[in-house]
């Protein structure tokens, strides 16, 4: 019997899906405590932080200003393992990630694996999962900074083409800019919730 008062989330995963398969996979998981600054903090740039040195603009304010993301002990030890993953795991490399306050973007690519592969084709030789790379991300940050930040669990997108692939990185590279204007914008608090 299901516990009214408890929020209950429908499983993440795709039914059947077989998760070691080559492909790119979008994977975001979250904080145990949401909207507070647990693996960074997120600044916005002002015209003197960053300056567009270029023919035309020589020293002027810069045309794309980017915020600037300030990372707690925990946001930088998941920056750690995130940036080894592919020496923990042969057929594994991050495209792309964002360590945002209080969750994480990873853009996943795993590449088929051999049926024999060479001794020496990576540093452990290992091949995983998603799941597995997920988890082993989770609790080694979790391990390394004492207390367990996560929730339980995490969403994935299994990318299907080229312009999904194109999204899901503007979409990466773009999530601290879209985080502060949710935070400056008129009713933004309102609206990131929905």
């Amino acid at each position: 019997m299901l516990d009214e008062t408890k929020k209950h989330h429908k499983p993440q995963r795709l039914k059947g899906y077989n998760y070691s398969s080559p492909g790119y996979y979008f994977v975001t998981f979250n904080t145990k405590v949401r909207h507070e600054d647990i693996l960074c903090s997120i600044q916005t740039p002002t015209e003197t932080t960053y300056l567009y040195v270029g023919p035309d603009h020589l020293g002027g304010p810069s045309p794309n200003l980017q915020p600037i993301i300030c990372l707690t002990p925990a946001g930088d030890t998941l920056r750690t393992l995130i940036e080894s993953v592919h020496q923990i795991y042969c057929n594994a490399y991050i495209d792309c990630y964002v360590i945002m306050p209080d969750h994480v973007h990873l853009l996943v690519y795993l590449e088929p694996v051999k049926s024999d592969p060479p001794r020496w084709s990576g540093p452990t030789g290992k091949t995983a999962s998603l799941p597995q790379i997920i988890n082993a991300l989770k609790s080694m940050t979790s391990k390394r900074i004492g207390y367990s930040p996560w929730q339980e669990d995490y969403y994935d997108h299994i990318i299907r083409n080229d312009t999904d692939l194109q999204a899901t990185r503007e979409y990466i590279q773009n999530n601290p800019l879209k985080w502060i204007l949710d935070r400056t914008e008129p009713n933004g608090q309102e609206e990131n919730a929905k």
